[in-house]
């Protein structure tokens, strides 16, 4: 569920995140191939995805700092 949701904030999925979050999914969760959190990944340059962002910094999530 954690590689779902960080996937789904990779790809600006907010629905899909807010879902999988509301099932158990750890906002922080970091899947064993990447070393970014998913407001990492939901910032990563050419997303778009400014909603997402704002999303998951109102709910708690953190940043790698990478």
């Amino acid at each position: 569920m954690n590689h779902a949701f960080w996937q789904a904030c990779h790809g600006g999925q907010r629905r899909v995140a807010e879902f999988l979050l509301s099932k158990g999914a750890d906002i922080n969760g970091i899947p064993d191939y990447t070393a970014q959190m998913p407001l990492d990944t939901a910032a990563s340059l050419d997303t778009r995805r400014d909603t997402m962002i704002t999303w998951l910094k109102r709910k708690g999530a953190k940043s790698s700092g990478l």
